[in-house]
């Protein structure tokens, strides 16, 4: 521990490169370890909903809907790496977050969901 200059103790951490190591090889590690949960489990989710149309969806020559989700797939992993790194998450990103995966859960389980009914 080290002594500040107002004699309060300070634990020697990580360093902000080593969180965002961690969000690269894991979307949203860097985050939980600092103890934003929310915040990484959002990242998680987010990757991996914007991830499972590449697995999931057949090819289609009439829509493409793999690139644009591995684009904001990659974009969202990128994104929780700089966020850990920065560490302070704002209340923008939260509701960027929120709004990604509830976006992403309506449009994928629509474009799964509605070609399967017959109407």
């Amino acid at each position: 521990m080290k002594k500040t200059e107002n004699g309060e103790t300070q634990q020697k951490g990580r360093s902000n490169i080593s969180y965002a190591i961690m969000s690269l090889v894991f979307p949203g590690m860097g985050q939980i370890v600092r103890g934003r949960v929310l915040a990484g489990l959002l990242f998680l989710l987010n990757v991996i909903l914007y991830l499972a149309p590449l697995a999931l969806v057949p090819q289609n020559t009439q829509y493409d809907i793999k690139t644009p989700s591995l684009l904001i797939a990659l974009i969202l992993w990128g994104g929780s790496s700089l966020d850990a790194f920065l560490y302070r998450s704002s209340f923008l990103i939260m509701a960027l977050l929120i709004s990604l995966l509830s976006f992403g859960a309506g449009f994928f389980g629509s474009f799964l969901i509605l070609p399967n009914l017959d109407i």
